[in-house]
Order: structure tokens, then C-alpha cells, then sequence
């Protein structure tokens, strides 16, 4: 009962320690510190996109049909009854819905100043540039933003499930990309009711203040049949006096609303449905990517212009952004491409024997958009072949699609689900059974000997192993650092409950040894709570954001740092209770048994906290397999970075485009 009691204390005093840690700051100034986190985010990923490059692309877009959209008197009605009045101007709102439309920039004012609600549905075909549209709109927002003003946030759809409440979901979301919004929010942030049994942190406190405007991508890569569950979902969520974006591919909100049982739309927001890009507007643009108007290789696509705004297939394929995109990195020659490389001649995508509908030239696209991407003789040249590359994207599509329900989001710490559940528990048993097998096996061996220790090190080893590779693999930890306050906290608590056990168990010999057996027990045990609990999860600051190799490096540490921690407090605490006489044996037994039994609590814990030792598992069994590169990270930071194949969205990668994914996901592996 004692130990309990102890136990109880311990936690209790690092809990208090964590508490007293935690500095209340106002929520406008966590905003504001958000929005610059926000905004370097965003203003580097628009770069790597290559967004204005040369120029962005003026897309524009119109009111959408009447039976997408409410009412426009019933909108501008809405507004006038909020709380608090209208969230803009009524003098600047138009009209008619038909006053939405618009282009390129245009879209901070339109969302702004003319949408009354401030609700925007966002439609578009497939890759017309709803995603680069909402990176354009966050960005006005935040140069437009006022102290007390909401901070745009993007979210992707596609890993919410509607049956999930929103607002916890946004949450993670939140901790996971800016992990300073894990910090404890102030008292005062959210009403008692919320805050009854737990803390809440900065994310949710500011969800709850209404500090964050969601932006909200994909609902269209949600799965069919949950697009009306999501827009119910959000409605409850999001009332009407929240503002929000949301965007979507035009035919399944249509078909939400055309639902005969239940027909859902978004409460109280006005609809903007994106144009195909006009014929002269593609043309400039692809002329300009060639070097300007007048230079040879803009003359090679006099043919393909020509298609422009008509119904064949090269003129449908190349009225989007995406098409755009696809078609200049395939076709138009770069300064550091190598003279001797053959680059293709646009006039191909006239051919309508080869090409016969859009669809075909689309394929195409996607299927010439690799080789040229991973071509030798740009400023970073690729490390990887063409070939190895595909085979690398092709493996990872069809893992997303497969294993991830057609997820766009690349997540690092989930690999391990690429491969079967017996192959993974096998691996998994034979790894971290042959590490903890060494610590058990060293203990015993030294006292036994050679073959006593290997045996049971080795039996032992497979029993830890297997328990381990039968948990769920746990999603990557935090940075670690060391607290004293933790440290002070953990060895006074330690000293205290070690005493009290010691001084019980030698009093029944009198009181000096009672004292004596009290001291020793008391500091061997301060020395492994002090050191147990001085390691503390480290929160940044708030304009941190956490990317995928950062999130990786940082798992990696924690994973080392729980590791040798329980390695050296065993070691100390044996060396202790030596010193003090505590233990009737030799300082090197002593210390090697404690050590290797902390060593291996330690990585006990490693293993069951942090995803990194399950990834490095996983991956190398598949680039033993050819499926993977060796350097994982390094081929996924190159593919986003230099050559266009792959976006960063918080700390996952996903797909230039959803469609590029699931064409590499139809393909066979090579």
C-alpha cells in the first residue's frame, strides 16, 4: 500500500510540476503568433508548388446555379439577424449572387467583402485550382487580418471521419502541424463545464474562442457515401454565425443536394464554382513558361494553342491548372536540361488516333509527368532514376488505396501497415526480441554464465518482443528535453516513498537500521524517479511548424533519450546502493543487473511510445524487397521539394493531385 501511495505521489508531483510550467498568455496573442506560423507555412509550400512560377494563374469563377447555392435575399438576411449584426459591410455586398464572380486575387475580397455570411463553398472540376485558390485565399486573409480576427487554417477532409466530432478532430490536426497549441490554454479560456476533469490545451481553447477559420479541402475525397453524414456534420458543428470555406468537386455536393431520401447542403453559404481557363489566358501562360512569346520553344506549342477553348481532346485536358502543369514540365525545356536529351514535341497531344478523348490525353499526361520530372540536368538532379522513382510512387499509391482507404495523406509513421499484420509482428518479435534479449541476457550471464544467460536472454528477448509487436504502432512523440523542476520534483518524491519503504522494512532490527535502511532505499529510489521524470514532452514555441522530417528527427531522439534514461538510472542507482552499503554485493553486479534491467524498461518504452523504431523496421524489409529506397525520407523530401510529384500538408505528404494518386495506384508494381 505504501508503494502505491508512493507511486500516487510521484505522478501527482510531476503533474504539479507541469502545471506550475504552463504561463497563461492571451488568446489574441497566441492568434497572432498562429498567424505567422501560418503564414511561413503556407508562403513555402506556395514556392515548392512553384504557384508563381512564372506568374500565378488568374483562375477565375462565377456564382454557381441557383440549386447549388441558397438563396441570395435569404443570405444577406441571415447576416442582418447574427449576433452582434452582419461581419461585414452591407454597403459592399452585391446585389445578386451573380456580384461573386471574379479572378486570381480577387478572392480575399470576394470572401471578405462581398459574401454576407462569410460561408463560401468553393466548386470545381478536377484540377481546375481549388487547393492552390484556398492557399491564395489564406493568404490574402492573413494579410487582411485584424487582431481580433479569426487565423485561416487549412484542413484536408480526407482523414476526417464524419462520424468523429469535428471540432476534436480539428483539434489534433492543430497540435499535430503547429504542436505548440499543445501548451495548457489559461483558465479563462474555456467555461468550467469543459474544462471539469482535464486541462484543455491551446487548440482547443481556440476553437472554442472562434480564432480559427477553417478552410476546409477535399470533401469530394471523402468516401460517397458519408458526403451527406460530413455536411450534417459540419452544420452541427459550424452554426451559421461561423465562418468557413469549404471546397469540393462540383458533382458530389450536387449530388448530396439531389439526394431523394436526405438532401444536405451547407447552412448559409454562398456558392462560387471555378471557370475553365480561358484559351488566351493558357496560351500566355504556356508561351511564357517557354521563355516569352517570342522565343522558338513558345512557337512550339502553335499548334496545341489552336486547340485551346474547343471540345477536342488536347483543348478539354489543357483547360485546367493541373493540365497546365502537367504539360509544361513535360514539354517545355528547361536552362539545365542536357543537350542531349530528346524532349518531346507538344504537337503529339493533337493526335486524335493516339489521343481519342480527353481521358486518353490526361493518361498521358500523368504517364509522361514522372520521367520528366526525374530528368538528369535540372539545378537539383534527382538521385533516383525515372524508373526507380515510379516504382517507389507506384508502391506508395497503392498503399494509400489499399491500405489507407484511398487517404491522400502520406504519413511516415503509418508505413508499417504496408506490409501484413503476421509479417510485421514477425519482424517486429525478432528485432526488438534480439534487443531487450542482450540486456536480459548480460544480467543473467554474469551471474550463470554463457549459455544460462543466452537462453534466457534469448527466451525473454522473444516474450518482450512479441508483446511489443502485438501493440498498435503508436503515432511519433515529441521532442524531449530535461526539466529540472521535473528532475526536483521526481527525486524528492522518490526520497520520500524510498524512505518510508526502507525505514518499514529495517526498523524490525531497531531504529538505526531502520534510518539507515530508510536513507539508502530513499536516494536509490530518488535516483530513478529523479531521472524517470526528468525527461518532459517540449512544446515550442507557436510559430513552429511541424513538418514530416521534423516530426521524424524528433521521435528518433525521444525514442534514444527513454532509452538510455532507464539505462543510466539502473546504473546509478546500483553504483548508490553499493556505496551506502544498501546491498550486500559487488558494485560491478550490482551496477550491471540495475543497469540492464533500466536499459531494458527504457527501451520497453521507447518501443511502445515512439513510431520510429517500427518505421525503420518496415522499411528496411521493403527496400531489402526494391520497393522502397534505402533513404525513404530523403526520396519523399526530394519529390516534394525539387520535382513537383508530391505536396507537404502539415506533417504528411500527399499527391501533387488526388488523381495522380490513384492513377499510379491502377498500375502494376514493376
Amino acid at each position: 500500500m505504501l508503494l502505491s501511495l508512493a507511486s500516487a505521489y510521484i505522478a501527482w508531483a510531476a503533474f504539479r510540476a507541469d502545471r506550475a510550467e504552463a504561463t497563461a498568455v492571451e488568446l489574441g496573442a497566441i492568434a497572432g503568433q498562429l498567424a505567422e506560423a501560418v503564414k511561413n507555412q503556407w508562403d513555402d509550400e506556395a514556392a515548392v508548388r512553384r504557384v508563381n512560377d512564372p506568374y500565378p494563374l488568374p483562375v477565375a469563377w462565377r456564382a454557381a446555379d441557383d440549386d447549388l447555392a441558397e438563396p441570395w435575399q435569404l443570405l444577406t438576411d441571415l447576416a442582418c439577424a447574427l449576433p452582434g449584426g452582419p461581419p461585414g459591410d452591407p454597403a459592399l455586398w452585391p446585389r445578386r449572387a451573380a456580384g461573386l464572380s471574379g479572378q486570381g486575387a480577387d478572392i480575399g475580397e470576394v470572401f471578405a467583402e462581398r459574401v454576407p455570411t462569410r460561408r463560401l463553398v468553393l466548386l470545381g472540376e478536377p484540377g481546375a485550382g481549388k487547393s492552390v485558390l484556398l492557399i491564395r485565399l489564406l493568404q490574402d486573409l492573413i494579410a487582411r487580418r485584424t487582431e481580433d480576427a479569426p487565423v485561416p487554417v487549412l484542413f484536408s477532409l480526407a482523414s476526417w471521419n464524419p462520424d468523429q466530432p469535428l471540432k476534436p478532430w480539428m483539434a489534433e490536426q492543430l497540435r499535430s502541424t503547429y504542436p505548440g497549441l499543445r501548451a495548457p490554454a489559461p483558465h479563462s479560456a474555456i467555461p468550467a463545464t469543459d474544462a471539469a476533469n482535464r486541462r484543455a490545451d491551446l487548440a482547443e481553447a481556440l476553437l472554442h474562442a472562434g480564432r480559427i477559420l477553417p478552410l476546409l479541402d477535399g470533401l469530394d475525397e471523402l468516401p460517397p457515401a458519408l458526403h451527406a453524414t460530413a455536411l450534417s456534420a459540419l452544420n452541427g458543428a459550424l452554426p451559421a454565425q461561423r465562418p468557413l470555406v469549404l471546397a469540393s468537386r462540383a458533382a458530389p455536393y450536387r449530388a448530396v443536394l439531389r439526394h431523394p431520401d436526405a438532401p444536405v447542403r451547407l447552412n448559409g453559404a454562398a456558392v462560387i464554382q471555378l471557370r475553365p481557363l480561358a484559351p488566351d489566358t493558357a496560351t500566355a501562360y504556356l508561351r511564357r513558361d517557354a521563355g516569352g512569346p517570342h522565343t522558338t520553344a513558345a512557337r512550339r506549342w502553335d499548334a496545341v494553342t489552336a486547340h485551346l477553348g474547343t471540345a477536342s481532346p488536347v483543348g478539354q485536358a489543357l483547360s485546367t491548372p493541373l493540365g497546365l502543369f502537367l504539360a509544361r514540365t513535360i514539354y517545355n525545356p528547361r536552362p539545365h536540361s542536357s543537350p542531349n536529351r530528346a524532349i518531346p514535341h507538344p504537337d503529339e497531344l493533337c493526335d486524335t488516333i493516339a489521343f481519342p478523348d480527353r481521358t486518353a490525353v490526361d493518361t498521358h499526361l500523368f504517364n509522361a509527368f514522372l520521367p520528366a520530372a526525374y530528368t538528369p540536368g535540372s539545378p537539383h538532379p534527382p538521385r533516383w532514376t525515372a524508373e526507380q522513382a515510379h516504382r517507389s510512387l507506384v508502391f506508395l499509391a497503392r498503399f494509400l488505396q489499399n491500405q489507407q482507404a484511398g487517404s491522400p495523406d502520406l504519413a511516415w509513421w503509418k508505413l508499417p501497415h504496408a506490409v501484413s499484420p503476421h509479417l510485421r509482428r514477425l519482424t517486429s518479435t525478432l528485432m526488438f526480441g534480439i534487443a531487450s534479449g542482450c540486456t536480459l541476457g548480460v544480467e543473467v550471464g554474469l551471474d550463470g554464465g554463457l549459455v544460462p544467460g543466452l537462453v534466457i536472454g534469448i527466451a525473454g528477448g522473444l516474450v518482450i518482443g512479441l508483446l511489443a509487436a502485438f501493440l498498435v504502432n503508436p503515432a511519433p512523440g515529441t521532442r524531449l528535453r530535461w526539466s529540472p523542476r521535473r528532475t526536483t520534483a521526481g527525486f524528492l518524491s522518490g526520497l520520500a516513498g524510498g524512505f518510508v519503504i526502507g525505514y518499514e522494512n529495517g526498523s524490525k532490527n531497531g531504529l538505526s537500521d531502520g534510518l539507515s535502511n530508510g536513507l539508502g532505499t530513499g536516494l536509490t529510489l530518488a535516483l530513478l524517479t529523479g531521472i524517470a521524470f526528468s525527461l518532459k514532452a517540449e512544446v515550442p514555441d507557436l510559430t513552429t511548424v511541424t513538418g514530416p522530417v521534423t516530426l521524424l528527427s524528433s521521435d528518433r531522439r525521444a525514442f534514444i533519450a527513454t532509452t538510455l534514461a532507464g539505462g543510466l538510472a539502473g546504473v546509478l542507482a546500483g553504483a548508490l546502493a553499493v556505496t551506502i552499503g544498501g546491498l550486500q554485493y559487488g558494485l560491478v553486479a550490482v551496477t550491471t543487473t540495475l543497469g540492464t534491467l533500466g536499459l531494458a524498461c527504457g527501451l520497453g518504452i521507447g518501443l511502445t511510445q515512439t513510431a520510429w523504431p517500427h518505421f525503420v523496421i518496415v522499411r528496411t524489409h521493403l527496400a531489402l524487397r526494391r520497393k522502397l529506397p534505402w533513404k525513404l525520407i530523403g526520396f519523399l523530401q526530394d519529390a516534394h521539394k525539387y520535382r513537383g510529384v508530391l505536396r507537404q500538408a502539415g506533417p504528411m505528404y500527399q499527391f501533387r493531385h488526388i488523381d495522380l494518386q490513384r492513377h499510379l495506384a491502377q498500375q502494376q508494381l514493376p
